[in-house]
């Protein structure tokens, strides 16, 4: 005789979440019958849908920012918000977020037009003083070509003695006056336009710092939209893990989870379903000492310790596997070959509608080749002389 059990002919279905959480709903009972689909426990989605939601407006405030960036990058007069914006513009949040932004860009572009008007101004005025400066020294020019004249005719009238020397020096002196005059006019011109450089250089500048704070900015937002896209799709896939369904008809067993609150852990198995789909075989335990006396297609009777003996018939069944290598599942247990049973069809019959469920024990009697009293006797001796034959 060989202790076993059911088990579902191939590998039960394990319900189990990837990540782990908490349990917010139990939608099935042990022994319950599921369909395909089904869901069988709903985990808590309360942090889920959050980090969603922190993720989701993040996304959509990147999205205005670099709609305004784009739109001072190009000198646009408004923000071109994207469609997954305007189709939310009734939206409180949205359309407060798009109007916040459309106020911020055309501050800042105000603040910039009223900068380089400044600046225009300054240079205006300094066009306006060359003009004067260049008139004035204009004027000098004039009047040192007089004075050369004058000093010319008082210099032939002295070397006549008709004129004292003073009134040659005296030309001599005022013509050094206007000619220093006329320099500091002159250089006063070259800083006047030296300064209008510097101003327009100033306003090239505001342009350029724009151009470079933006392109900054829109690498910088590019890059966070990578990052927030990949998060939103971790987000939205954990949400969607919140109920875990079915993979398929059947019924479920071992359930692990009793409470509503509880924490799951990665991996953990929740539950099993067994597929209806699937047929239960017998797992039986042979004793390594008896292994070698079962083969594939041997007969064997079983006896289901579950239901009444009285009236429940003795279960016909087919040997259909066996272990490749002893199994011991710990120190505290015995050693043992896995053979596994098929139940006949006739046997399923004749239990009249007893249901079979996976975990029943199973007592098999699997049939061997019956043994004389000789055999018993000379065994023993043979196995002897084949290892001493062995050994040399």
């Amino acid at each position: 005789m060989a202790p076993g059990k059911l088990v579902v002919d191939t590998n039960v279905k394990k319900i189990q979440h990837p990540t782990g959480g908490v349990v917010g709903e139990l939608l099935v009972k042990e022994g319950d019958r599921v369909k395909q689909g089904d869901v069988v426990v709903r985990l808590d989605g309360t942090q889920a849908k959050a980090n969603l939601g922190i993720v989701t407006k993040a996304l959509e405030e990147l999205a205005a920012r670099q709609a305004r960036f784009e739109a001072e990058r190009d000198n646009d007069r408004v923000v071109e918000f994207p469609p997954e914006l305007t189709s939310r513009a009734s939206d409180p949040e949205i359309a407060r977020l798009m109007s916040g932004e459309q106020k911020l860009f055309e501050m800042r572009r105000t603040a910039r037009d009223g900068q380089k008007a400044q600046l225009k101004e300054q240079i205006k005025q300094l066009h306006l003083q060359i003009d004067g400066t260049q008139a004035q020294e204009a004027a000098k020019g004039k009047e040192l070509k007089l004075l050369a004249q004058e000093l010319e005719g008082v210099r032939t009238l002295w070397k006549q003695n008709l004129v004292p020397i003073s009134r040659v020096t005296t030309l001599e002196r005022d013509s050094a006056r206007m000619e220093g005059e006329r320099s500091a006019l002159v250089a006063s011109l070259a800083q006047s336009r030296g300064r209008i450089a510097e101003l327009e250089l100033k306003i090239h500048q505001i342009d350029q710092d724009l151009s470079s704070e933006v392109g900054k900015e829109l690498a910088e937002i590019r890059a966070k939209k990578s990052e927030m896209s990949e998060r939103r799709i971790s987000a939205e896939d954990q949400l969607k893990r919140i109920d875990l369904v079915s993979p398929q008809n059947g019924r479920v067993f071992q359930r692990n989870v009793h409470t509503v609150g509880g924490v799951v852990q990665a991996g953990e198995p929740l539950m099993l379903i067994v597929p209806d789909s699937d047929s239960l075989i017998v797992e039986a335990k042979v004793a390594p000492q008896d292994i070698d006396q079962i083969h594939i297609g041997q007969h064997a009777v079983l006896r289901f310790a579950a239901f009444n003996q009285r009236t429940t018939p003795e279960v016909d069944g087919e040997v259909i596997h066996i272990g490749a290598d002893v199994t011991q599942e710990d120190r505290a247990t015995e050693p043992y070959y896995s053979v596994r049973i098929r139940v006949s069809q006739s046997g399923l019959v004749s239990l009249q509608g007893l249901q079979l469920l996976a975990g029943m024990p199973v007592e098999a009697f699997i049939e061997t080749t019956p043994r004389t009293v000789a055999s018993f006797l000379v065994k023993p001796l043979s196995d002897q002389l084949a290892r001493a034959f062995r050994g040399r």
